[in-house]
Parts: structure tokens; sequence; C-alpha cells
């Protein structure tokens, strides 16, 4: 049989304290009854109930320690897109809406000025596919135009040369 901890008790740990008093022959248990293993006490020192062997933490098995703590690793500020880069880009998709030589050459210049920024940032600008973009989509359209103009130019040349010949 055990016996509660103390009411007054400080530690809630505390194990119960198996009670010698009794003996498992009334009961029909077995004589034998567990036995906590427990360290000597101090001088001075008294356990649960005046028990002078009483130890209040069983003893437990012995664990490697953690290893210490490590923070995180420190993150500088994000690398921002080049805003070049980014107006290169709108600068030629307007030209096939407005205006159409115009800013496609603005934005071959804002493409390479990106570029540039971008080269020397080491890493801390991006933006080298808006970059790409830009000067492919206005390189098109300067393509473009200028195939259009030709054709007009060779059809004007055309009817001169037709207009002249009908002529005379």
């Amino acid at each position: 049989m055990t016996q509660p901890p103390e009411s007054g008790s400080d530690n809630p740990n505390e194990q119960p304290i198996p009670d010698s008093s009794s003996s498992g022959d009334e009961q029909g248990l077995p004589a034998a009854t567990p036995q906590w293993p427990s360290s000597p006490s101090g001088p001075g020192e008294t356990g649960s109930a005046g028990d002078p062997g009483y130890s209040v933490q069983p003893s437990q098995p012995e664990y490697p320690p953690y290893p210490p703590y490590q923070p995180p690793p420190a993150y500088g500020p994000a690398p921002k897109t080049s805003n070049n880069a980014v107006a290169g880009l709108v600068l030629s998709i307007v030209s096939w809406v407005f205006c159409p030589i115009i800013p496609a050459i603005i934005a071959l210049v804002f493409a390479s000025k990106a570029r540039r920024e971008i080269l020397a940032s080491n890493g801390w600008v991006t933006g080298t596919g808006l970059v790409t973009s830009a000067k492919i989509v206005a390189w098109i359209n300067i393509g473009f135009w200028a195939a259009v103009t030709i054709i007009w130019i060779f059809i004007l040349v055309i009817a001169l040369i037709t207009g002249a010949i009908n002529t005379s």
C-alpha cells in the first residue's frame, strides 16, 4: 500500500512512498513490493514523511545535452527590379499601339541603360528578362515598320514609274 504525498508538498513530481507496515499476505498479494531507486539523503535532509532515504526525484537516464540553438540566418534586403528595365518594356509595348518608331527607340535606350545597371549591381538589381523582352519587342516593332515603309516606298516608286510610262 502506498501513502499519498503530503498536501503541503512543493514538488508536484513526488512519487508515493511504499508503506512497509502492511504486508502482501493480508490481501493475497505477493510479499515483494516495488522499491523505487533513491539516493541517500545528505545530513539534515529528510524526505517526505520523515524517511531519511527518500529522494525527491527518482534517478533518470542521462541524455546528451541538446546542441546550442542556432539563430536563423540574417537576410539582407531583397534584390529589386530595375526601373529602367520596366520602363523599357512598357515603352516597347506602347510602341505597337501609339506612335510606332519613337517609343521603340526610347525603349532600346532604356533597355541598354538597365542592362548596364544590372551588370554593375552584382546581383542586387534584377530584370535581365525584362531587358531582353524590351529589346526583342522594340526591334520587332522597328523592323515591322521599316518593312512597311520600304513596301510603301516600293509601291510608290512602281506607281510613279508606271504613271510616267503611261503618260509618254
